[in-house]
Parts: C-alpha cells; structure tokens; sequence
C-alpha cells in the first residue's frame, strides 16, 4: 500500500476529487460527512487489515497524518 493507492481509496469512498485531496488540508476542511469516514475506515480495514476507530481521527489531522497512521497501523 503506497500513498497514492489511499488517496484513490480517500476520494472513491469521499467522493472528492483527488486534486482536493492535499496531504497538508486539515480533515475539517475536506467537509467529509462523518458517515463518509466510517465507510473509508470500514473500507481500510477490509482492503488492508487495518482498524482505526473512528474517534482516533480528530478534524484538526491533516489528510498525511491520516495517511501515515494507516500505513503505521498496516505495520503493526
């Protein structure tokens, strides 16, 4: 798993357009419906084995800080 295959998983489940997605926006500012973010860490844990409670994800991490913490928890 590479940043740009989460970023495609981020605007497909999102909805967003990809050239939206900034590494430094903060996820406040993406205005990503939290039933959106659900569905992206369900889809996360299926795809790659990855759970991440949705209260670990705060509006003030950038879309990298929730990049990292994904590629971080694959590892663990």
């Amino acid at each position: 798993m590479n940043d740009d295959e989460i970023i495609a998983l981020i605007a497909e489940e999102t909805g967003l357009p990809r050239e939206r997605l900034d590494m430094n926006a903060q996820l406040a500012s993406l205005d990503i419906a939290s039933i959106d973010m659900v569905s992206l860490l369900f889809e996360v844990e299926d795809r790659y084995g990855v759970e991440i409670q949705p209260e670990e994800i705060r509006p003030e991490m950038t879309l990298g800080e929730l990049i990292l913490r994904i590629r971080e928890t694959a590892r663990e």
